[in-house]
This record gives structure tokens, C-alpha cells and sequence, in this order.
């Protein structure tokens, strides 16, 4: 499902950027 790789991708790009 489209919406569930969007969630995950949105999902690893926020967690980058709080680490970072």
C-alpha cells in the first residue's frame, strides 16, 4: 500500500531529523 510506504518513509525522515 502507497499510504503505508508514505507513513514509513515520513516516519524515517522525522526520525532523522530529530537525531540529527
Amino acid at each position: 500500500y502507497w499510504g503505508l510506504l508514505l507513513i514509513f518513509v515520513l516516519a524515517v525522515l522525522f526520525s532523522s531529523y530529530i537525531f540529527n
